[in-house]
This record gives structure tokens, sequence and C-alpha cells, in this order.
């Protein structure tokens, strides 16, 4: 009996210690607490598909921290943040230390959607279409092309978030191909909400933000765009919609990328819940219902003339 008692007391002590080893050190990819950094200006975007994932595993923590898209990014570099969300690729710099540090691999990563960088202005600034390449060109050399708008009395005031976040950093990748606007030509107002506030207050103001963030927005107008696409062909505008973003008929898309520090595997919280995010339907869903492109969801069009 002394024999049996002590036996029993040995096991629970063994699994007690386990359980309690578990806690602290292990974890799985469902399973366990961990933190992922998210960028500010996608963080309600995410949440409908955290919501779903938090649903399907009740034994897994994930907390998801915003920050600006700069300062994820330089946590993950730093090896201090195990995964990050953000709507932009790398920038020029990071890139390079990308190279640097993780070679031609690089840091496992998957796409989630697809948004877009939009252009939009008061009810009453007088233009519902502009040309893209004046855009690109306004915001290089800080020349605005006034004679292609003569309904404009003076050059539009140009307003964006902060330079941390991810729609500054898509003017730099999607727009100008790497480079940085020219000095004055933008003016930071401080956050996304700060953007829209100030453009519909200044009818003479155009405002960046992303798709996700204006489009059920009706106190703003979104700005047509028309371009030239890589072949030399132009394109006509189109309404700022998610059907012409999956045809690939908008000249500013947006990815949004998850982002891990580590290797994904089954014992990488994090990962799991990139996985989740991009793979499960419901998860996908929540992407198209906010207007953007899922990244990996069937989406038939009817396309009508």
């Amino acid at each position: 009996m002394r024999v049996i008692l002590l036996s029993l007391i040995c096991c629970a002590w063994i699994t007690s210690c386990s359980q309690h080893q578990g806690d602290t050190v292990q974890e799985t990819a469902i399973s366990g607490n961990a933190e992922v950094l998210v960028d500010a200006d996608i963080a309600a975007l995410v949440q409908p598909s955290k919501e779903l994932y938090d649903k399907a595993t009740p034994n897994a923590t994930v907390t998801l921290k915003q920050a600006s898209a700069l300062d994820a990014v330089r946590q993950l570099l730093q090896h201090e943040a195990r995964g990050v969300i953000i709507a932009r690729d790398w920038l020029p710099e990071e890139q390079a230390e990308v190279n640097a540090d993780k070679g031609s691999e690089g840091y496992p990563r998957t796409l989630l959607a697809k948004d877009a960088l939009v252009l939009f202005a008061a009810k009453e600034f007088p233009y519902d279409t502009m040309h893209a390449d004046h855009i690109a060109s306004w915001l290089a050399t800080g020349t605005f092309a006034r004679t292609s708008y003569p309904k404009l009395k003076r050059t539009p005031a140009l307003v964006v978030p902060g330079s941390y976040s991810s729609v500054y950093g898509n003017l730099i990748n999607v727009v100008l191909k790497g480079k940085t606007p020219a000095s004055g030509v933008v003016t930071s107002v401080g956050t996304a909400d700060s953007v829209r506030t100030f453009v519909k207050a200044n009818p003479n103001a155009l405002g960046f933000a992303l798709l996700s963030q204006l489009v059920n927005d009706t106190s703003v107008k979104m700005i047509r765009l028309s371009w030239t696409d890589s072949t030399g062909v132009y394109e006509h505008p189109r309404p700022v919609h998610q059907g012409y973003l999956v045809q690939g008929l908008y000249p500013f898309p947006v990815p949004i990328w998850f982002i891990l520090r580590d290797r994904a595997n089954n014992y990488n919280l994090p990962s799991g819940l990139m996985l989740f995010m991009a793979r499960d339907g419901g998860a996908q869903r929540t992407f198209l219902d906010a207007g953007i492109e899922p990244a990996f969801a069937k989406i038939e069009l009817n396309i009508q003339d």
C-alpha cells in the first residue's frame, strides 16, 4: 500500500511539474501565450479575424498590440517582436537590413490581403478624377500640374498620417518606387483620423488613406485615378472599389503581411495565428467584408458593362 501511495504521489508531482513547465516555457501553434504587433492603420481591419481565431483556439491567448508600421518593423528586426502585421512591404533601408540579417530567404511571412492606397478629398473638392502620374510627379518633384486642373485656384494641401505610418510608407514603396517625397510636398497631421478631419475641413486639401479606412465613409470622396501601366498602356479611371482591386485595375495596391521572427512550426503560437488568418475561410471572409481583397479566398466577380 505504501509503495502504491508513493507511486501516486510521484505521478502527481511529475504531472504538476510538466504542466508548470508547459505554462511557462512550452507552447504550440494552438495553445500558450504570445504578443503580436499590429500596424495601427489596420488594427480595426484585423480584429474580426482575430476574434474568430480566439473562438477557435480557447487554449491560446494572443495579444495584438498596436504600433506604427515603422516601430513594428524596428522591433522585429531587433528580434524583440515575435510577429508583426503591417500594411506595407519593406522600405528600401529595411530590405537592406533584412538581406544582411537573413539573406535571400528573408523573414517567414504570408500575405493576408490586399488593401489600396487611396487619395481622397472633401465633397466640395472640384474634381472626382485625377491622374496617378500627376500625383507621383508632384510627390517626387514638388511641382503640381496646375494646368491640368484649372478649377483649382491654388495647389492643394497634401496631408498624410505621420512618417511612421504604413500610409506614408506606401507613398515611398508604391507611388514613388522606393524614393522619399520631395521636401515640403506632404504635411503630416499625426493620425489617420486627423487626416480625415483636416480634409473635411479644407475643401482645397487632398489626403492619403487606406481603402479599408474609407470604404464605408460617405463624408468624403475617394478620387478616381487614371494611370499608365508598366507596359505603357493608359488605363481610364474607375471607381475605387475592391472589384477593380481584385482585377489589378487600380494603380496603388497595398499588401498586408503577417511576418514572423522565427520559422513557422507546430510549437510557435504566432505562426498558428498567421496560418489561421491566411487560410481559414471565415478569417479571409472578414477581409472581403471589409471591402478589400483577401489573399486566398476564391472570388467570383459579376462584371457588367
